[in-house]
């Protein structure tokens, strides 16, 4: 973990943050779980734990719902699927950010990318509608933004989420208002926001942030991504700005930490008591 006092140092320079949502800024398991297996369900396939579809999540919607349906196919084989298991052979055990493994699962199920489109949108509605129902903002995130706008500094927001629920979530707990922010403009706490549908480039791509400094004016390094998987550090060093990556969110620490984030935190508490 990075120290306190470099922490300090570096809150006191930086006059944007760019904040992930999922597992940054909002724990969404609640509501991102129960559409899963809904939409599973519709489509045959048996239903997954909590826990399972927390390993599923990251890089974006399709992605969420691609290693779902081969973690449930697994499980209706009576094996297993989730984080990597070395007690178990790869026939047995799916780990679900195998890229290869989870296509080899979904092609020999039938599950082409147009039956994957299927399973998307009947997830993306059902999330759509229920988003909100028991997602929360983990500690300290929401008292953090506003000593962040207290000291003349900006907040802005980049994730891979669809932006119709996104930006349900930020107007739920009154980060943005409900007025025109067609373009994710907004005069509130987050001051513009991109969205996997908004953005020019998906992270890990750099296309993003560069938008979002662009639009406000800000110089690289003044800048830093606040984030808790590879596709926000990726994003950051590809974009060639600092980065504070929480290794309490959705990503897995063994999968961060050879990336080599500068600064780690356990989650953004820890930066609200440096405030």
């Amino acid at each position: 973990m990075t120290s306190s006092e470099e922490l300090k140092e570096l809150l006191a320079r930086k006059e944007l943050f760019i904040f992930d949502l999922d597992g940054t800024m909002f724990n969404s398991l609640g509501d991102l779980a129960p559409a899963v297996n809904y939409a599973l369900k519709q489509f045959g396939i048996q239903e997954i734990s909590m826990e399972n579809v927390r390993s599923c999540i990251g890089n974006g919607s399709r992605n969420l719902i691609k290693r779902s349906v081969a973690s449930g196919i697994m499980f209706g084989a009576g094996k297993t699927a989730g984080e990597p298991d070395i007690s178990k052979s790869p026939a047995d055990h799916l780990d679900v950010r195998d890229k290869e493994a989870v296509n080899a699962i979904l092609e020999g199920a039938g599950f082409d990318e147009a039956k994957i489109d299927e399973v998307l949108k009947v997830y993306s509605a059902y999330y759509w509608d229920h988003c909100t129902i028991d997602t929360e903002p983990y500690e300290g995130v929401l008292e953090f933004i506003d000593w962040i706008c207290g000291q003349g500094k900006r907040a802005a927001m980049l994730t891979n989420k669809p932006v119709a629920p996104a930006k349900k979530i930020l107007e739920k707990f009154g980060l943005i208002g409900n007025g025109d922010s067609a373009q994710g403009i907004t005069a509130d706490k987050i001051v513009t926001y991109l969205c996997g549908d908004t953005t020019p480039e998906r992270k890990p791509g750099p296309g993003g942030i560069y938008a979002i400094l662009e639009k406000l004016g800000v110089a690289p390094e003044k800048a830093i991504m606040i984030g808790d998987d590879t596709p926000d550090v990726m994003a950051a060093k590809n974009a060639g700005i600092d980065s504070i990556i929480c290794l309490e969110g959705f990503g897995r620490p063994e999968n961060l930490l050879p990336l080599e984030p500068r600064y780690t935190i356990r989650h953004i508490k820890d930066l609200l008591k440096l405030v």
